[in-house]
């Protein structure tokens, strides 16, 4: 068996979160979700988790989509294969 196989590994689409609070901050980085963490209780990691590997799957090579979760009104919104320069809203329609 030849172990110098070449095996290719495709670039995946990445898939972020992001979390809006009450005020229109848009919070991207764990150090800052990490102070407000408490204000997103009430949503279920283990279904964030599978949204994210759904997303994955629909996102394509080298794009980008993003989980969106608001504190006002406790909406989630999935927002696929954005534009580069993709800025969610900080409100929800």
């Amino acid at each position: 068996m030849d172990s110098s196989q070449d095996y290719h590994v495709s670039e995946r689409g990445i898939v972020s979160t992001v979390h809006i609070l009450k005020s229109g901050e848009v919070i991207t980085t764990v150090q800052d979700y990490m102070k407000v963490e408490d204000r997103f209780a009430w949503v279920d990691r283990t279904f964030i988790i599978t949204k994210i590997l759904a997303l994955q799957k629909r996102t394509d090579d080298r794009k980008r989509s993003f989980i969106v979760i608001y504190e006002d009104g406790n909406v989630i919104k999935e927002f696929v294969n954005v534009e580069q320069g993709f800025k969610p809203l900080t409100f929800y329609k």
